[in-house]
């Protein structure tokens, strides 16, 4: 399998047996990994091309109007189809174009191997964020000048498939092994690929065939250091080959690093002038910098709070640079004190900047060393030891998704070094999959695992000890409140950026989580099954066991056996009759496209009693089959040295009891028990066949929760964010972190306004003339946003970022956007509708000239598109919590009770802090220029309006009848073009 042909065809559609042709083909030869022709030509498909065909191809019906038919194409092309692998990207679309062509003109089919570089890509680069041609042109730098032109989409394409070939002739043999075993069942021709890239490399191990190594076959790995056999010439330098897998090696650490080097001792004053002056270090490393006095008295008031041991809230407005404010301060004073400093951010992603790109320029500038390290949750890093027992699983009767994800981290194991879940890009299928997989507590055998040394987690938790600087996200710093500061090593000093969302992850983290989906796949997991884990525990126990072992094993397994079916189904039933109860009162009350109910356990009383019956029966079952279990693990021998392969077992049926009673008691706790502490909610989604509930308990109660293990016990713990203050107060961050319960001298407040001039960068539209919704129609109220919408769209020539809080009104506007705009050539990007991944749909957005991006509460924050890229941000509604959502409602019923005004304490300050978040997406850089254009006139109709107006920088605010104020938009925009390009 060394020729090949690499194909794209652009088409009318994408039925070709319901009348869509082929108009354009490029083809490109490879043989032996080397480029050897290329093809292209437009064809005449004898029928119109419709209308979006063409926007997307740029294929009219005069280009092709004198182009060739596909009957006097096809003899031109079907010689260079002779002999070859037929690769596509996306090949199943192109082949069935194909083999419809050469049956309407007589000829036979295609009869080759087929390859699909998509498939391709997603075993091989499993770290990729998007496996569209586009995206992984733009990644993997393959020049790709004309997407969706056939020629450019097949050179392309040839490129990434050498690309892949390259990467598969670089694996060890093992990994290509192992992935051929998983790929046997599946329907294209990887297999065949895999297998000819094996063979290549046995031909190449010098003197193979003389030594005629006993046992040898096909299928025999050379090498890994468990068994004793010899590697592959060159690949114990880069892979640590050990039980049948391949890691990417990592580099030996000395152990003399583990002691903490001598303190510094340079005044905090000298370093910063030494770090930030004209030309100085930074300067020099971190491109774009730029010496603020903002960020140097953030940098200063940080320190001080340290040292005085107080803590400090700052709010600190864009283009301050905080994170450099916080981060300089931080290493010096623990370098200073021979102290860890803990830094808490809200996302992965700013965790892994921080890291990635901040730490390193501090690094190169700073005149003395230091260790910084990133912890997270351990469900984040994979267990090898249950990764490898699951690829000893039998693969009959598994989906092809759950192979591929399989394959995926194989191959990944050649290429992570911190085994981090976030690298990985899994579908579906791989997030039920990794709850199989990952490290966790329950099931760990610590010094005993054969993998211990090599363990993800283990080592990341000594990097973090080790740490000057240690970086986490706020789900691990409350986490570590809740373990009573087990997890973390020892602190004093903690950093919180992105402050504002610290009280939503402590309400998530420290309420509770359930889904009947987690019900059903722990039953699954817990099925008797052959080739099931649990099957070749009581298999390895029978052959470990006396015969009177024996005989109880045997029974016990039979018992599981029988008693499984019927408690999946009772399961399952349980599973219907709470959604059709969540399904008949539910509504749609957050961003999340789910419908919510909240509930007391009182409202499964009467004709609903059925549900808490239902539970207890699945309770009661449940209990008699951990009864079982537990008699299958008496069962293990004891004062004898064990196999792995049954130490492994009996530690993986132990976690799964151990779930079992977590489960039990989540039945309990949702179902059965009632909790005057927490609100509880169920979630359905809706839209969807799958028939799952999810239940939430969030504690009404956070200060309480917040103010002793994480203030009061702390030295000093710095809350910083661009959003804190309502009106230039802190009153509510304080007082909803519980820190208005602290002396006042223990409490220090910092408001730092953006060094950005707003009144020349920004222009604040605000339409007096919107309808209001509840006083006039919904119809009336989404056609008027509609239309707003696409006046923006058309002054700004696109490069506009429309804000919502609720996924219908999208879906809505995305579709009546469509409508008037489908013509003029604008791509429009809706969260939900074109993709779930924000990263995907914002690089999208930035590459694609005249596009739209629709998006819901991700977007209003941590989204950072700098230039003209994002020239207009629209903001349709207020982003009030609605006052349906079960956690608002509870707590605004708890501050009624307490004689407060729920929408002046609660519901207020919460929209103006996420209205400030989604305004500060448009000006991310002293020379971006833009618009804002509000569609909601509540903020200029009502009282509390002028809560968000004083909240925000000085815009350049005007307000009047849309139809003047939309005039306003093209000429402020090309005005800025013509400053900025002056």
């Amino acid at each position: 399998m060394n020729r090949f042909i690499v194909v794209d065809f652009e088409t009318t559609g994408s039925h070709p047996r319901h009348g869509d042709s082929i108009i354009q083909i490029g083809a490109v030869t490879i043989d032996d990994s080397i480029v050897t022709e290329s093809f292209s030509t437009l064809i005449n498909p004898g029928q119109a091309i419709p209308p979006f065909i063409q926007q997307l191809t740029g294929i009219s019906d005069e280009m092709v109007a004198d182009a060739p038919t596909l009957e006097e194409i096809l003899p031109r092309f079907l010689p260079m189809l002779e002999g070859r692998t037929f690769v596509a990207h996306n090949a199943s679309f192109d082949l069935q174009f194909l083999q419809e062509a050469l049956l309407s003109q007589g000829y036979y089919t295609f009869d080759g191997y087929v390859l699909d570089t998509v498939e391709l890509s997603r075993f091989l680069l499993p770290m990729q964020g998007s496996y569209r041609l586009g995206e992984l042109a733009d990644d993997l730098q393959i020049e790709h000048d004309r997407p969706h032109q056939a020629d450019s989409d097949a050179m392309a394409t040839a490129g990434l498939f050498l690309h892949l070939l390259d990467i598969l002739e670089q694996l060890p043999l093992v990994t290509i092994q192992r992935l051929q075993m998983l790929v046997a069942s599946f329907r294209s021709d990887l297999s065949e690929l895999l297998r000819y890239v094996e063979m290549k490399k046995w031909s190449s191990v010098e003197g193979f065939a003389e030594e005629g190594l006993e046992g040898g076959g096909e299928n025999q790995p050379l090498d890994e250091s468990a068994t004793g056999r010899r590697q592959m010439p060159a690949e114990s330098d880069k892979w640590d080959i050990y039980r049948q897998l391949a890691l990417r090696k990592r580099p030996e650490r000395l152990r003399a690093s583990l002691k903490r080097e001598e303190r510094v001792t340079t005044p905090f004053d000298e370093v910063v002038e030494q770090m930030i002056a004209e030309k100085a270090a930074i300067a020099q490393n971190l491109p774009g910098y730029q010496r603020r006095e903002a960020q140097e008295s953030m940098m200063r008031a940080i320190f001080e709070a340290m040292e005085s041991g107080s803590h400090l809230l700052v709010e600190a407005g864009t283009g301050t640079g905080k994170s450099l404010a916080y981060l300089l301060p931080s290493i010096l004073w623990a370098k200073q004190h021979g102290e860890p400093v803990i830094i808490s951010t809200n996302t992965i992603q700013l965790q892994e900047q921080l890291f990635h790109k901040e730490i390193p320029a501090l690094t190169q500038s700073l005149p003395f060393s230091f260790r910084a390290s990133t912890l997270k949750g351990r469900g984040n890093y994979l267990c090898l030891r249950k990764f490898e027992q699951s690829l000893d699983e039998a693969t009959e009767g598994s989906s092809q998704e759950l192979l591929m994800v399989k394959g995926q981290m194989v191959a990944w194991l050649t290429q992570t070094e911190t085994g981090d879940v976030e690298e990985l890009s899994m579908p579906a299928a791989g997030q039920q999959y990794w709850q199989q997989v990952k490290s966790d507590t329950e099931s760990c055998l610590h010094r005993k695992c054969p993998w211990f040394s090599r363990c993800y987690y283990f080592q990341a938790r000594e990097k973090a000890n080790e740490a000057d600087l240690l970086i986490v996200n706020h789900a691990l710093l409350v986490s570590d409140l809740q373990a009573e500061h087990r997890i973390l090593p020892a602190h004093d000093i903690v950093v919180i950026d992105e402050a504002h969302h610290l009280e939503d992850v402590a309400t998530h983290h420290m309420g509770k989580q359930f889904s009947t989906t987690q019900l059903l796949f722990l039953l699954d997991r817990a099925n008797p099954s052959e080739g099931s884990f649990l099957k070749r525990f009581a298999e390895e126990l029978y052959d470990h066991s006396s015969d009177e072992g024996r005989d109880e094993v045997r029974a016990t397994i039979g018992k599981l056996q029988k008693a499984f079916p019927p408690l999946r189904d009772k399961a399952l039933q349980l599973t219907q009759l709470i959604y059709q109860w969540a399904a008949d009162r539910g509504e749609e009350t957050s961003d999340t496209g789910r419908d919510t109910v909240r509930y007391r356990i009182s409202s499964f009383s009467g004709k609903h009693e059925r549900i808490r019956k239902t539970a207890r029966r699945v309770m009661e079952e449940m209990g008699v089959f951990a009864g079982d279990l537990d008699a299958l693990l008496r069962r293990m021998p004891a004062g004898e040295q064990q196999s792995f392969e049954l130490s492994s077992l009996f530690t993986d049926v132990s976690g799964l009891v151990k779930e079992w009673q977590a489960v039990l008691e989540m039945i309990h706790f949702f179902l059965l028990e009632a909790q005057d502490e927490y609100v509880s909610w169920m979630e359905i989604e809706s839209r969807t066949p799958k028939k799952q509930v999810f239940f939430y308990a969030a504690p009404l109660d956070i200060a309480s929760n917040l103010e002793e293990p994480l203030f009061a016990e702390r030295r000093s713990v710095i809350l910083t964010s661009a959003t804190l203050t309502v009106k230039d107060s802190f009153s509510y961050i304080l007082e909803r972190m519980g820190l208005d319960q602290l002396p006042e001298h223990r409490v220090r407040t910092l408001l730092l306004p953006s060094p950005f001039s707003y009144e020349k960068q920004g222009l604040l539209l605000i339409p007096s003339d919107l309808p209001l919704l509840g006083k006039e129609s919904e119809q009336h109220y989404l056609e008027a946003v509609i239309q707003g919408c696409v006046d923006t769209v058309r002054a700004a020539n696109g490069r506009t970022m429309i804000l919502f809080t609720s996924y219908s009104m999208l879906r809505q506007v995305y579709q009546g956007m469509k409508e008037q705009l489908g013509e003029e050539g604008y791509t429009l990007l809706g969260h939900g509708i074109d993709s779930n991944n924000r990263t995907k749909l914002v690089r999208l957005f930035q590459r694609e000239a005249k596009t739209v991006l629709l998006g819901t509460s991700s977007f209003w924050e941590g989204v950072d598109i700098p230039g003209e890229a994002l020239s207009c941000l629209v903001i349709v509604r207020l982003p009030f919590t609605p006052p349906n959502h079960p956690v608002y409602q509870a707590r605004a019923e708890r501050l009624k009770e307490r004689g407060k005004n729920a929408f002046m304490s609660l519901a207020l300050p919460q929209a103006v802090i996420q209205f400030k978040q989604g305004v500060g997406r448009l000006i991310r850089h002293h020379e971006d220029r833009g618009a804002v254009i509000v569609l909601d006139a509540r903020i200029v109709e009502s009282r509390y309006g002028r809560s968000f107006l004083k909240s925000l920088p000085p815009f350049d605010v005007r307000t009047g009848p849309w139809t003047s104020l939309r005039e306003e938009i093209r000429p402020y925009l090309e005005g800025m073009q013509s400053l900025s390009d002056s």
